[in-house]
């Protein structure tokens, strides 16, 4: 009997990718292995195959034969779980190396400037702008009031009391979104954290994103790998993630639905990840707004008004930012509050500690960085709406002629209003020519996955 116990749970924690060292008996594990397999099935794990689950309970049915105390069940399983314990860190570690080829991560470049003993880059204490953004809460003013003074002036803002019935944001609720939650539905799915140098998306399974978040090795990246991910809400084992919240009213216009699911840029994502994680300066692209609703950590945001610099100016080359949102902050943020940049008429920046239940309004054409102060959990869109129609039409139809066109002729039809606004547009005009099409990111140039 005691036999088969054993064997039984060396196979559940197999089948789970359970970390072992933490059942410090015998007699645990075999609770453990008794609960399973009353309440859930057997899940095959992607960390081992077939031959070598036979010999791992071939190895723990020998040690349990030779002896009978729990000691030499543990110091098995302890044994197996440092090659699970391997195992993880081998995909964390290809992950690293496909994100920032450029860093070593057998040299130690990850942790190379000690960001993450230097409480300097999270300490917000110092910042001197934080009056200059306001905030709403939707029972205060409708939702035309809301067009009239943000969207069509492009003013960003606070927007409070959004989120309330969002069981993402509620931490009662099973489907509150934390990492040990989403690990909990989804511990097998991939999310992306990063592209590599093709642009291709690098991804890892949940509980390897969570194992991530929670080493003691890996948690002290200087700037961490960042899970920004759209097509969750897509793929047919994750996009119940959509049932979780609801799209505020005041967002709830949405011009590029016409273009057609399959062909619309890429406008949604659930964004998580630890400190000194966060998003490199950059302008939203086509001239689309955002909103980004946290659910838990707190995030701080910098932001600069539209046509009031290039990108040259605000992210220069050269000086070591590497696309990195805490490498931004503590390079070139400093340089924006100087009287010398003051002197050369540039704005200062528009500083913003987010909170949790709180939405960020970012209007088209913002310069904007964000950077994790803590663990934090988002959810976040772009979109375009009747009011900066106009912009929104003259980028996207530079920077995607083809998409364009087949948005027009559904215009046509279900907008004819904004498909006369949009035969009126110049192609070339004073008003577009110094527009952006595209925008930058944290990982990877012209990347869509910014906040």
């Amino acid at each position: 009997a005691r036999l088969g116990d054993t064997a039984m749970a060396v196979m559940e924690c197999d089948a789970m990718d359970i970390d072992a060292t933490r059942a410090t008996s015998a007699e645990a594990s075999r609770g453990k292995a008794r609960a399973l397999a009353q309440g859930a099935g057997h899940s095959n794990s992607s960390s081992y195959t077939a031959a070598s689950a036979r010999e791992s309970l071939t190895a723990t049915a020998t040690d349990a034969m030779d002896a009978t105390t729990t000691t030499t069940t543990t110091t098995s399983k302890y044994r197996a779980s440092q090659t699970l314990e391997e195992h993880v860190n081998k995909k964390i570690n290809a992950a690293k190396r496909r994100t920032r080829s450029e860093l070593s991560v057998s040299g130690g470049d990850w942790c190379k400037r000690g960001y993450a003993y230097d409480g300097e880059t999270t300490d917000v204490r110092h910042l001197k702008h934080l009056s200059a953004i306001e905030r709403v809460s939707v029972k205060d003013i409708t939702r035309e009031e809301f067009v009239e003074r943000f969207e069509k002036t492009r003013t960003p803002c606070v927007i409070t009391d959004a989120m309330d019935g969002w069981s993402c944001y509620d931490e009662s609720s099973p489907r509150y979104w934390s990492v040990d939650n989403l690990t909990r539905r989804f511990r097998d799915v991939k999310f992306k954290v990063g592209s590599d140098d093709d642009g291709y998306a690098v991804r890892l399974k949940m509980k390897h994103i969570q194992r991530y978040l929670n080493d003691p090795v890996h948690t002290r990246d200087d700037s961490p790998m960042y899970a920004f991910d759209g097509n969750v809400f897509d793929r047919e084992a994750t996009k119940e993630l959509l049932d979780d919240f609801s799209i505020p009213d005041w967002f709830k216009e949405d011009l590029f639905q016409y273009v057609g699911h399959k062909r619309r840029p890429p406008y949604r994502w659930i964004v998580f990840g630890p400190p000194r994680s966060g998003s490199s300066v950059h302008i939203d692209p086509l001239a689309t707004s955002a909103w980004n609703a946290l659910i838990s950590g707190r995030k701080r945001w910098a932001l600069y008004p539209p046509g009031t610099m290039d990108k040259p100016t605000i992210k220069p080359r050269g000086i070591g930012l590497d696309g990195e949102s805490i490498t931004w902050f503590n390079v070139m943020y400093p340089r924006t509050v100087t009287e010398e940049w003051k002197s050369k008429g540039l704005p200062p920046p528009i500083d913003v500690i987010q909170h949790p239940g709180e939405i960020m309004f970012v209007p088209d054409g913002w310069w904007h960085a964000v950077l994790n102060l803590d663990h934090t959990m988002a959810v976040t869109q772009n979109f375009s709406t009747t009011a900066r129609f106009d912009a929104v039409w003259r980028i996207t139809h530079r920077a995607r002629p083809k998409m364009s066109l087949k948005w027009l002729a559904k215009l046509r039809v279900v907008r004819p209003d904004l498909a006369a606004v949009a035969d009126a547009q110049p192609r070339r005009s004073e008003l577009s020519a110094g527009e952006k099409t595209s925008s930058t990111s944290s990982s990877s140039e012209g990347s869509s996955d910014t906040e």
